[in-house]
């Protein structure tokens, strides 16, 4: 279980049943897998590196780039970076319109949000800074820093906890 879905394991209902059993197709399928990409997505990848420099041009904090973090055989993440001893940056590169939006609005999406709980969850992180940037905008770049929430903390771990047994029970179900 990732990070990306945790707003649906923090729910812990019909959306973390969906996605534990799309995670056993993944693992019982001989199906080829599908690898999801769209515009927006690689938007976003071919950006990343852009607004990571500026971050660390911005805030003169040093980002360290990480790859997958497990919590347990069930659970991790995947950062954007780690920043010195307590921190993490998410970062997003959003369309004009949702960005504009944000700039307005000063509200970042609640999966975002869930997103970053669950990541500081899993790495034992303090605080994550939330980085949006793109550069069709003179004011091109939006850095925001999200705390750990000890109460969003406590619903990931109830739908963490319901996953793994979901998993093994549908583990249990499928192989008889």
């Amino acid at each position: 279980m990732t990070a990306s879905h945790a707003q649906a394991i923090a729910s812990n209902g019909s959306g973390l049943k969906t996605y534990i059993l799309e995670k056993l197709v993944d693992k019982y399928s001989s199906a080829e897998k599908e690898i999801y990409s769209n515009e927006h997505m690689e938007r976003g990848n071919e950006l990343e590196g852009q607004a990571r420099s500026l971050y660390w041009l911005e805030t003169g904090k040093e980002v360290q780039e990480v790859g997958f973090c497990e919590l347990d055989e069930y659970t991790g993440c995947s950062p954007d970076g780690m920043i010195g001893e307590k921190g993490l940056i998410e970062i997003k590169c959003p369309t004009d319109k949702n960005f504009l939006k944000l700039l307005i609005e000063k509200k970042i999406s609640s999966s975002y949000v869930w997103q970053m709980q669950m990541q500081m969850y899993v790495t034992g992180r303090k605080w994550c800074d939330f980085v949006a940037y793109c550069p069709n905008f003179e004011k091109s770049f939006y850095i925001e820093r999200v705390e750990a929430d000890i109460e969003k903390f406590d619903k990931i771990k109830e739908g963490l906890a319901e996953g793994r047994e979901l998993i093994k029970k549908y583990i249990k179900m499928y192989e008889g």
